[in-house]
């Protein structure tokens, strides 16, 4: 994944950055309601991260419900440098030293986040799925 340096430091272009990563076809709520392009904000209290209220079904949701950056209170810059540093391999101290933050907070963090890269784009994953979870052993005669 690329990360476009200059964009970095904007906000706004990171939560629109992690929008296309994480929501590719567009915001929904957690029931997978389609968010109205006209919808209103419901609370606007961590901008640009903002929260919505589905109109089906009520349910508050913003941009970081159902994914492994559910609960981060980070802003986005700082998610993007993040994942930026899990991409190029950076070892949680030094990443958590580098940018201010916990490294107990960081690591499962990272934990969650490559265990969805590796169930999502693992070669391995296809063949795990075709296996059925039995084991091709001959039987013994």
């Amino acid at each position: 994944m690329l990360f476009p340096i200059d964009d970095l430091l904007d906000e706004a272009a990171c939560y629109r950055l992690l929008l296309s990563a994480l929501h590719p076809e567009g915001l929904r709520c957690p029931k997978g309601h389609a968010l109205p392009p006209d919808q209103a904000p419901h609370d606007r209290h961590r901008e640009p991260i903002v929260d919505y209220r589905c109109r089906t079904c009520g349910k508050v949701f913003n941009l970081f419900t159902g994914t492994p950056l559910e609960r981060t209170r980070h802003p986005p810059s700082r998610l993007v440098m993040i994942l930026r540093g899990f991409c190029q391999g950076v070892p949680t101290l030094h990443l958590a030293e580098e940018l201010g933050v916990s490294r107990r907070h960081l690591l499962p963090l990272r934990h969650r986040v490559q265990g969805l890269a590796l169930e999502r784009f693992s070669p391995l994953a296809a063949a795990r799925s075709r296996r059925r979870g039995r084991r091709a052993v001959p039987k013994r005669r």
